[in-house]
């Protein structure tokens, strides 16, 4: 006697369609039935050996769907996804694929199970219409797709030349469900098939269809050999030569939702008088027709003469104040589309009295069993007066909320966007550095070095912009060479503004102090904004600035700054816009020069926390001028720029191999930006030349790379497309969990949020680095996680 297992192999075998099982996520073939040799010219065991060969039978323009499917994986367990392939014999071929994620109870890993269809019949259906239009053909083929990969039931109609409807196919899904197979139907009319009564009103519903022009949709009933169903019914009438040669019909079977409808009615009735007495009253929403049904209580407080059954939801949406409207469809719109089963939300609603009155609606959504949205049930009651002041702040509180997420949102995203060339200008340029060059080209890379560290500094201090808005910006006080600040600040601009034939000056009053107590960093994120945007607004003459002493009352000397240009100039109307987030003088502005508007906002605020604020003289088309005072400490001696700005720890690359015997490590680097994966190479490998690397484009190929290569140390990045770095370490750390050796996982991210920190360390990660890579932080934590690996 056959055994159950492979009693049960023999009948996956005998599939027409391919049954596949494959690992995940390192997406391996781990079994195929035997009909993947007719699909594909190659049998079973060619894909047991070549366990990732299955990718590249794919179409080129299609490998991208398979992203989307492990997205869906990720997300539902599941996915359903169409695409071509191309066989051994180079034959071009349409498919369906459908399947689960499942878990291997015995080896505590993951597989994924499901079936190949081949559903080719569209190709002789491509070629029959190809002269006609493109969207024609696209219609045709997506409806002969949905005849081979549908589960409603599908059919074909043929209008012939005496208006005789004439059907020419039907789907299995359309035997299975009617019990009618497609000899039994195939050259047969409607009248032949259901008889002149029922066949005559099929045919009047035909003809509505070509009538309209468009889809058609309608509900229907009658009995055929596999029983009576209730059938919701579209059809298309399609197009050809001027004329609507053919009718596509798809029926959807109701019937178990209908028992569902039926079943909650006698429930809504079963319970009615509890609802009455413990509400002021239950209202039931069918969302399949959009109609309402009231108790008798809640009819009396809002209804009108009419009967409370069936009524259009419009009626309820009348009854909702202006004030609460748009919220209120928004709010329903959004639960919706959401998988929430129950939820509540208060607002005002007029009675039938005229008045407003505040409401509290409580709500459940009904699902069929597809788990499709059928109806919402709900029960309002009166709220006190408090209710009304509670619901406005509330909402104003969401209101807050919503935009703290968007502000956080574009400024994460700012930063990342930004830190990621940054990266490579900085990092490459401070390998250059340490090349042997001439002096003149030492000193042109120096200014692109300084340069895209000052862009950096300026990155993160917009970042600073929610600190700003919250109160909780800390400033620090450095005895400053005042003068040499401003000239260094003033140097960054010098290719810009040389590019433009615009030239840039200098004036400094001779009675000020040579050194002051301040903040560098933000006097010179104050100028930068403001000198940077005179070039920009500039197309000839000049950009000067200019210090002058105001007064000095003992220690202390209260100085004007000053930038002054000869650009477009400001227009009266518009200045008072300038200091708002996110806006310029006009969007005309913003497509011209481009630039995200905050820069004057931060420039403003930095100053309102230094007891100062920005003020402005401008004229339109006669240039502009900026200015803004402050009181500083008077001191004796201090630092000049160079020494404040300088990452001294990132000065000097030096490769001492005597020092450091050179690592024969393994170090897997995780990055999908090429740019970054050649500077982490180049790096590592110009102080450790005995080291070996591997790398990775994503998270899933990374865990592949680390079950092969079992590397010493990981450098991940977070954001990469697949599968993230937070998630690619979860399950590098559940593989670990049969080893003895942990390996260390470093972070590498352009994000600058220490939310992204904190959540690559919850994730499982043992260090961090952000990016641009500091190259000195780079080497110190390579080492501190080699060598610590080794103990």
């Amino acid at each position: 006697m056959t055994s159950g297992p492979s009693l049960e192999i023999q009948i996956l075998s005998d599939f027409e369609d391919v049954v596949f099982s494959i690992g995940y996520p390192n997406l391996e073939i781990l079994y195929t039935s035997r009909s993947i040799k007719t699909l594909t010219g190659f049998d079973s065991s060619y894909f047991l050996e070549n366990k990732n060969s299955w990718q590249k039978f794919i179409y080129d323009e299609d490998r991208n769907l398979i992203k989307h499917a492990l997205i869906a994986i990720r997300k539902n367990q599941k996915f359903r996804v169409r695409l071509r392939i191309l066989t051994k014999e180079k034959i071009f071929k349409y498919v369906e694929c459908h399947g689960r994620l499942v878990q291997n109870n015995s080896e505590n890993s993951y597989r994924i199970d499901g079936i190949v269809t081949d559903i080719s019949d569209l190709l002789p259906l491509y070629n029959l219409f190809q002269d006609e239009s493109v969207d024609i053909k696209h219609l045709l083929i997506e409806n002969n797709m949905i005849f081979n990969g549908s589960q409603d039931s599908m059919f074909l109609i043929e209008v012939v030349d005496s208006e005789q409807y004439v059907i020419r196919r039907i789907n299995q899904a359309y035997e299975k469900s009617t019990g009618i197979t497609q000899s039994m139907i195939q050259g047969k009319t409607p009248i032949e098939l259901l008889g002149a009564e029922l066949g005559t009103t099929v045919i009047n519903n035909f003809k509505k269809a070509i009538q309209a022009k468009t889809t058609i949709s309608y509900e229907e009933s009658f009995t055929m050999p596999a029983g009576s169903k209730i059938w919701i019914t579209e059809l298309t009438p399609i197009e050809l030569e001027g004329k609507y040669k053919y009718i596509v019909g798809a029926s959807k079977d109701i019937t178990e939702q209908k028992l569902a409808e039926n079943a909650l009615k006698e429930y809504n009735e079963r319970y009615a008088l509890i609802l009455e007495a413990s509400s002021d009253g239950w209202f039931d929403w069918d969302l399949v027709n959009n109609t309402v049904i009231y108790s008798r209580r809640w009819w009396l407080e809002f209804g009108n003469d009419q009967k409370p059954e069936n009524v259009p939801i419009g009626y309820w949406q009348s009854l909702i104040h202006p004030d609460d409207k748009d919220w209120v469809s928004e709010f329903l719109e959004n639960i919706l589309y959401s998988q929430r089963e129950t939820f509540q939300l208060t607002f005002q609603m007029k009675k039938r009295k005229g008045n407003y009155a505040h409401v509290l609606s409580k709500c459940y959504i009904q699902r069929d069993a597809s788990g499709n949205k059928i109806r919402l049930l709900g029960s309002n009651t009166d709220l006190t007066e408090t209710k009304r002041i509670e619901y406005t702040l509330r909402h104003a509180k969401e209101l807050a909320e919503a935009a703290n997420i968007a502000k956080g949102n574009f400024l994460a995203n700012m930063s990342h966007e930004i830190r990621t060339p940054l990266n490579g200008i900085i990092g490459f340029t401070e390998l250059l550095l340490n090349s042997p060059l001439q002096e003149e080209q030492k000193e042109y890379l120096k200014n692109i070095f300084y340069s895209g560290k000052s862009l950096l500094e300026l990155v993160n201090q917009i970042l600073d912009f929610s600190k700003i808005d919250s109160g909780k910006m800390e400033f620090e006080s450095i005895n400053t060479n005042l003068s040499d600040l401003i000239k260094s600040t003033l140097d960054l601009f010098q290719v810009s503004a040389a590019s433009k034939g615009i030239r840039l000056q200098f004036q400094i009053d001779p009675n000020l102090p040579e050194f002051v107590s301040l903040d560098p960093l933000r006097i010179r994120q104050i100028l930068s904004n403001l000198i940077g945007n005179a070039v920009k607004f500039t197309h000839e003459g000049y950009v000067k600035v200019n210090l002058y002493q105001i007064e000095r009352l003992g220690d202390f000397v209260t100085i004007s700054f000053e930038v002054e240009d000869t650009g477009i100039g400001i227009d009266l109307n518009v200045r008072s816009r300038l200091f708002d987030s996110f806006s310029q003088a006009d969007t005309s502005i913003t497509r011209k020069y481009g630039g995200t508007g905050l820069g004057l906002t931060i420039t403003n605020e930095l100053l309102l926390r230094m007891n100062s604020k920005l003020n402005i003289k401008s004229e339109l088309g006669m240039g502009s001028q900026f200015s803004f005072l402050l009181t500083l400490e008077i001191k004796s001696s201090g630092e000049n720029a160079s020494s404040i700005f300088d990452d001294k720890t990132t000065h000097t690359i030096e490769s001492n191999l005597e020092q450091i015997q050179g690592f024969h490590s393994n170090i897997l680097i995780v990055e999908d930006n090429e740019l970054n994966r050649k500077l982490l190479t180049k790096l590592l490998q110009k102080k450790y030349p005995n080291i070996h690397l591997h790398f990775a484009i994503d998270g899933v190929e990374a865990i592949a790379q680390f079950q092969i290569k079992k590397p010493d140390l990981i450098i991940m990045d977070l954001q990469m497309p697949i599968m993230d770095g937070f998630t690619a370490t979860i399950e590098i750390r559940k593989l670990e969990k049969d080893l003895n050796k942990k390996t260390p996982i470093v972070a590498l991210t352009a994000g600058a949020f220490y939310s992204d920190k904190d959540t690559a360390i919850e994730s499982g990660m043992d260090d961090f680095l952000t990016k641009p890579i500091s190259a000195a932080f780079l080497y110190k934590t390579v080492e501190k996680w080699l060598t610590s690996s080794r103990v």
